[in-house]
């Protein structure tokens, strides 16, 4: 009953928007109590991203051209992401640290003194509920793009390209996914349905780029009249165009979809864990109260 009122709650017109009763979930796991675990998880996560990222452009060099391409890109935002998680987590703990702890201090999950589950992307806030900073609801926005993008990124590849499967090729197009796949896992973070708009509008403003840089005489780094050859808007625009509309208007937000229900499955299995564990501290109470009797 409550998975089918959490979809019932996707399919309404306020899902479009960025609104979340809870602040913490930006910053905390469903897994641990406390927040430290889960900011040595970011922290780990932004130092891999970045050294990664530096590694592979010390050994395999970079160029401004190789801004034009997805891939690159995806890795971008991938590793921006992963510092402004890490950053966002610092605050959060360092914040506590300095403070009285208040209701709002505690993680969406688990909370041992509830027996029931709360879907971490609860859509109708109550009037205890806090107001999202703006800057939440800009990294809403980012993580939506990162996730949905980098998924198509991985699948698109190996679909319609994978003409290389070297070191860089699988860090760049299967590790950014098993990182997304993780995190989404790992984090409380919320994730709508229907937030699919801001990957499918990322998509669309490349594939204008692409349009716009071939009319203009761009090439690839091969000096080719494309930046993929799947986008040959002058050999194959049928192709081309097929291509890029299907991305805009299938790929990516069935890639959204997905990432969308790794989220369900993730508040669900918390959820039953949560339950589970108070059910565990009810039994326990009442053995220590016939005892005691």
């Amino acid at each position: 009953m409550a998975s089918k009122g959490r979809f019932r709650q996707e399919f309404r017109l306020k899902s479009f928007g960025l609104n979340h009763g809870q602040p913490r979930d930006f910053t905390r796991s469903p897994w641990f109590s406390s927040p430290v675990p889960f900011l040595i998880y970011r922290t780990v996560t932004c130092l891999y991203q970045v050294c990664t990222y530096a590694t592979a452009h010390s050994i395999y060099g970079v160029s401004p051209k190789s801004l034009i391409y997805l891939t690159e890109l995806g890795y971008i935002i991938l590793t921006v992401h992963s510092i402004v998680s890490a950053g966002f987590c610092f605050i959060d703990v360092f914040g506590i640290s300095c403070r009285p702890k208040s209701p709002e201090d505690r993680p969406t999950f688990p909370n041992n003194d509830v027996t029931t589950a709360r879907s971490t992307d609860a859509i109708h806030q109550t009037s205890q509920s806090l107001k999202l900073p703006w800057y939440y609801k800009g990294y809403w926005v980012f993580y939506n793009v990162v996730f949905g993008i980098g998924l198509y990124i991985t699948i698109a590849y190996w679909a319609l390209l994978a003409d290389d499967t070297g070191p860089r090729s699988i860090l760049f197009h299967a590790m950014n996914c098993v990182v997304i796949v993780i995190d989404v896992s790992v984090s409380a973070l919320p994730l709508r349905l229907f937030h699919f708009v801001y990957p499918s509008a990322f998509a669309l403003a490349y594939v204008i780029f692409t349009v716009i840089y071939w009319v203009a005489g761009g090439t690839d780094v091969n000096n080719n009249p494309w930046i993929y050859p799947v986008l040959d808007y002058g050999g194959n625009p049928a192709m081309a165009a097929g291509i890029a509309a299907g991305s805009v208007l299938v790929a990516v937000p069935l890639c959204h979809v997905v990432i969308f229900g790794l989220a369900v499955a993730r508040e669900m299995l918390a959820g039953h864990v949560k339950r589970r564990s108070a059910k565990v501290d009810v039994q326990m109470e009442q053995r220590r109260e016939h005892g005691l009797a």
